[in-house]
């Protein structure tokens, strides 16, 4: 097969594993997920290192993963093979849904610093941390109340953000809903 078919993606992934950095860190499944750890860190030290000065580092970068490597959709891919998979690995879904959840939060966080969040006295507040508690309770859907968006972007960003978890944490009970009876299934057939 050629490869100037592959998209680039995979024909970078072909060429980081066969560089000295890939023959270590892809040798054994224990460094696959130390790898995918440490990307995970690096990732939201970016949301982190970056968003107290602007929220637009943080955004190009996620949304250059979405362009080059399905970026925020992909650990999607991940849990959702998982669940139609004979087999699957407990760490992936240890690694991949806090990566979900915290990466959601971190991007929708950054664009509510593109609008205005108010506190219970109508000021709109600052700081990454603010908005990233803001982003973590609209995606919950707790709503405690003590901040609201303010304007139409904040608005429209929260309805996305409360429809996205509200439909997120039900693809997940329903996927582990489905391991679990894949686990179940696999006992009883043992049993026989």
């Amino acid at each position: 097969m050629d490869d100037n078919n592959e998209p680039r993606p995979v024909r970078f992934g072909f060429w980081l594993a066969e560089t000295k950095f890939g023959e270590f860190a892809f040798s054994s499944p224990e460094r696959v997920r130390v790898t995918i750890f440490l990307f995970v860190l690096f990732t939201h030290g970016l949301y982190w290192a970056t968003a107290w000065w602007s929220p637009w580092p943080y955004l190009v970068f996620t949304a250059t993963g979405l362009w080059f490597s399905q970026g925020v959709f992909k650990p999607w891919g991940t849990i959702i093979s998982q669940a139609v998979e004979p087999t699957w690995d407990p760490a992936i879904l240890k690694i991949t849904v806090p990566f979900i959840m915290f990466n959601y939060v971190a991007v929708f966080s950054c664009l509510y610093m593109l609008g205005t969040v108010a506190d219970s006295d109508g000021k709109a507040i600052n700081g990454m941390w603010q908005h990233f508690y803001f982003s973590a309770v609209t995606l919950s859907t707790l709503g405690y109340g003590n901040l609201t968006p303010s304007g139409i972007w904040s608005e429209i960003v929260a309805t996305i953000q409360a429809i996205i978890g509200f439909m997120g944490f039900a693809v997940l009970a329903g996927i582990v809903a489905s391991i679990a009876l894949k686990r179940a299934g696999l006992n009883e057939n043992r049993n026989q």
